[in-house]
């Protein structure tokens, strides 16, 4: 499922149009308590960057998309992830400023399925251990998740933009009822290449 949410989404960004699209990075607060995620039981921040297509033309159906790749570091060697999707920019304001929201799949590398301390025929130790991960490490629930996110964009100058940006991962309950969710905010710099659309 890795190999094939990765080759899609380097497919669609080269499907896209040849000389034309977005890179961007910015930093997030991590983990945050934002009323669909639980929040701060992760610390650090996440560096954030990536890359966006301009809008996909031969996909009319689907209302023309831009095809995104991300990626999410976390400062403190916490969760990690990998996020591939699509989103639709809506202008307003004239051109300077646009509202983007979009839905993806992601990875990552956090914690899934952590044993329970409550296990029958587990050592004092072992109940310990597990209740530690519990209070300690945030359980995504599912190794694969959705990535629903938005961005509100000035675009400061030709090439140049600057974002506010909400991302959230979780699996929605459809892998069981651990899903706390994880959810970033931040500010990122977005740089414009090729034709500007």
């Amino acid at each position: 499922m890795t190999r094939t949410l990765c080759a899609v989404a380097i497919l669609s960004l080269a499907a896209g149009p040849a000389a034309a699209g977005e890179a961007f990075a910015g930093l997030y607060a991590h983990d945050i308590a934002d009323h669909i995620s639980l929040g701060n039981v992760e610390r650090g921040q996440q560096i954030v960057f990536g890359v966006r297509t301009a809008p996909v033309e031969e996909l009319p159906w689907l209302f023309s998309p831009r095809v995104h790749l991300l990626a999410g570091i976390n400062t403190a060697g916490e969760t990690d992830y990998l996020a591939a999707g699509l989103s639709w920019r809506f202008r307003f304001g004239g051109d300077r400023f646009y509202f983007e929201p979009g839905i993806g799949g992601a990875i990552h590398n956090g914690a899934v399925n952590l044993p329970s301390p409550y296990d029958p025929n587990i050592s004092f130790a072992e109940a310990t251990r597990r209740y530690n991960d519990w209070q300690s490490k945030l359980d995504l629930g599912s190794r694969i998740l959705f990535e629903p996110e938005w961005s509100l964009g000035w675009k400061a100058t030709k090439r140049m933009s600057v974002e506010l940006s909400w991302i959230h991962l979780s699996h929605a309950k459809l892998a069981g009822g651990q899903n706390p969710g994880l959810g970033d905010f931040g500010v990122r710099a977005v740089y414009r290449y090729g034709v500007d659309r």
